[in-house]
Formats: structure tokens, C-alpha cells, sequence
């Protein structure tokens, strides 16, 4: 089944190319935050720089899980009921769909990370866990494309038509901006802060800004809890985000089940 997926994705040339140079794009769209400090201490003329990088490319991330897989189910809806009805496995194939994705959001987040940390440089303040705080950053950043790639299917099981698969994939977007806590602060906002906490984008964001210790490179932005500089916290960010994922692939096989 994941070959046959990966099979189908080739198959598209103008799919696959899109797919190719979405990283690019996206990482370009990164590098337009102004600055040179990267991922170092925001300097003052520029306070907010690394938290900008940071949101930006948890957005990034986002997008391309989201952008792979929104489309997917409801294209195949009826290909796939009449293959169910005589014998498919509703398990393999939703098993076939985020294995094949996700491989494909991993590249793809691999490439967008890279051109970022080539450009920008990478974290300064070393790794909290993995050795490498490229490396961790990388993790950190294929683990939201890869959640996001699993809200993707979501989305795809609840649309009804192709025409709501646009509107979708922009509300989807949007939440995610808001829920981050990158862009638009969370901490603290009673009611804000615990909604945020349903969103892959929050833990992304949380586990990249514990990588590369955004408390300490950005004094002045909110000094969250999430964001601790050490494995613990690294660890409970990507724990909750794997968590939501399996939360949201079970609704997926819920959705996708063999019906009477």
C-alpha cells in the first residue's frame, strides 16, 4: 500500500514538482525576516528576530504536512469505499497514507531546515538532548510537518466535497499561526493558553524554541515554561505532539471506517 502511494505521487509530475520545490519556496519565505543574528541573541535594533525564524519555519513545517495530505482522502473516497467493500483494510490503508507522507514531509522539512540553517546559521546554544542542535532542530521540525501532515488527513475525512478543501487548508493554516505562541503570544492569556494546547503548532513550536533556548535569545518576548532550555522539556514537547498525532490518526480510522 505505501508503495502503491508513493507510486501514485510520482506518477503526478506537476504534483511531484510542487512538492519539490515547496521547501525551497517556504525557506525563502523564512529567510525574508529581516536581521543577522539568526539563531544567536536578538540584537537590539532587531529584538525578535530568532522568535520570528523560529514561528516562521514551524510554519513552514506546518504547511507542507497540511499541503500533502489535505486533498487525499476526499479525492479518493470512492475509490477507496469500493476497494473497503470488497476486502481493503481500512487500517493498511491509513497506515500506507501516513507512512508515505511522512516520509515525504521529513525530506521535505530535511531540505527547508537546511536552507535556513545555511543562510541564517543554526542554534547557538547547543543541543539539549540529541547532540547536534541541527540535528534537534531538523527533529523537531519534521515532527510538526509530520503532525501536521496527520491534521492534514483529518481535515480530508470531515470535507464532503473538493470545493471545502481550500477553505480548509486556510483556517488550518491561520490556527496554526495563532496556536503556536511564535507569532501572536499565548502564555499566560487565560483561556488562549490552554486552547493552544490542542494545536501540533504549540509543542513544534515549544520544542524548537527549547532547542534553540528562545527564553535566552529573546529576553524580552514571553518567558514560557514550554520553552525551557533542557531535555525534560524537549522531551514533553514532542511527547505531547506525538500524542496528538495518535489522537488524531485514531479519529482518521474512526472516520474512515466500514460503515453498516
Amino acid at each position: 500500500m505505501a508503495r502503491r502511494q508513493g507510486r501514485l505521487i510520482l506518477a503526478d509530475r506537476g504534483y511531484f514538482i510542487f512538492l519539490a520545490l515547496l521547501p525551497f519556496v517556504l525557506a525563502g519565505l523564512v529567510l525574508s525576516v529581516p536581521g543577522s543574528a539568526g539563531f544567536n541573541v536578538a540584537l537590539p535594533d532587531n529584538p525578535n528576530e530568532p522568535g520570528l525564524l523560529l514561528a516562521l519555519t514551524n510554519l513552514g513545517a506546518s504547511f507542507l504536512g497540511l499541503a500533502l495530505t489535505i486533498r487525499d482522502l476526499i479525492g479518493e473516497r470512492v475509490i477507496f469505499r469500493r476497494e473497503q467493500a470488497v476486502g481493503l483494510s481500512a487500517t493498511a490503508y491509513l497506515l500506507a497514507k501516513i507512512i508515505t507522507y511522512c516520509g515525504a514531509a521529513i525530506v521535505q522539512s530535511a531540505i527547508m531546515t537546511a536552507v535556513i540553517v545555511i543562510v541564517r546559521g543554526g542554534p547557538t546554544q547547543g543541543a539539549v538532548l540529541l547532540g547536534s542542535a541541527n540535528f534537534e532542530l531538523w527533529v523537531a521540525v519534521a515532527a510538526t510537518a509530520c503532525a501536521a501532515t496527520v491534521l492534514g488527513l483529518v481535515l480530508s475525512s470531515l470535507a464532503t466535497s473538493a470545493e471545502q478543501v481550500m477553505p480548509m487548508l486556510v483556517i488550518a493554516t491561520m490556527t496554526q499561526i495563532v496556536f503556536s505562541g511564535g507569532l501572536i503570544p499565548v502564555t499566560g492569556r487565560a483561556g488562549l493558553e490552554q486552547l493552544s494546547f490542542l494545536f501540533p503548532s504549540r509543542w513544534g513550536f515549544a520544542a524548537t524554541a527549547a532547542t534553540c533556548d528562545l527564553r535566552k535569545l529573546v529576553p524580552v518576548g514571553p518567558q514560557d515554561e514550554l520553552w525551557n532550555h533542557d531535555a525534560g522539556t524537549w522531551l514533553f514537547d514532542m511527547g505531547i505532539l506525538g500524542l496528538l498525532s495518535l489522537v488524531m490518526a485514531g479519529f482518521v480510522r474512526w472516520r474512515i471506517r466500514l460503515k453498516g
